[in-house]
């Protein structure tokens, strides 16, 4: 039953997490007129790039703060194989919860208007790297919460079964949230590369419009 719970909420947050940019994307394109030139479209750009990623923040705060609440409460309201369970969520999203707290400082303290083409590009191969560096990790997790879980069935441990399944929920919930994150800045980044021309001399890079 607590598995499930965890399922459950996990599918509605990753419901919320795909929907929250689109709409953030539409409410701004109703309200703000086209850019007028390529300057003004890349800070643009930029900022839709903060937004994204400021709201993945938001999100993974909301998880980890989800599932210290309810660890603890499990923790002191059950026993054997779901109190490990609960105890691993908790301690596993003290963890998620500095790096969204770190993140979303770094998303709404970011200046992105003021950003030229250069750092633009470089934000955004950096953001996507780190992304897929993390999806890596979160297959990882997964593999060792199976691998935890099966030798808790073999040597009849509780603890590990249920640490084992809590790793599977936390991996599987981190590889979903990083795959769909992955795409998001890799869309927003292939928008700004499918602009991008030699310069006049030949050296370097400009942005074209429109």
């Amino acid at each position: 039953m607590a598995t499930a719970r965890l399922a459950r909420s996990c599918f509605v947050l990753v419901l919320l997490f795909l929907a929250m940019p689109w709409v953030a994307q539409g409410q701004e394109a109703s309200v703000a007129p086209p850019p007028a030139d390529g300057k003004a479209w890349l800070a643009e750009h930029n900022a839709e790039a903060v937004r994204v990623n400021r709201t993945a923040m938001g999100i993974l705060f909301g998880w980890a703060v989800l599932n210290i609440g309810t660890g603890v409460a499990g923790h002191f309201a059950s026993e054997g194989e779901t109190r490990a369970f609960f105890q691993a969520n908790a301690a596993w999203n003290l963890v998620n919860l500095t790096i969204a707290a770190l993140g979303y400082h770094g998303q709404a303290t970011a200046d992105p208007g003021a950003w030229d083409l250069a750092r633009s590009l470089s934000e955004g191969q950096r953001m996507e790297k780190l992304l897929l560096l993390n999806a890596g990790l979160d297959v990882g997790y997964i593999a060792f919460g199976g691998l935890l879980w099966e030798r808790g069935m073999r040597k009849d441990s509780v603890r590990l079964k249920g640490w084992g399944k809590s790793l599977l929920v936390q991996g599987g919930f981190l590889l979903v949230f990083d795959g769909v994150l992955t795409f998001l800045n890799a869309r927003l980044n292939g928008e700004l590369t499918a602009r991008l021309v030699p310069a006049p001399n030949g050296i370097g890079l400009m942005l074209t419009w429109p």
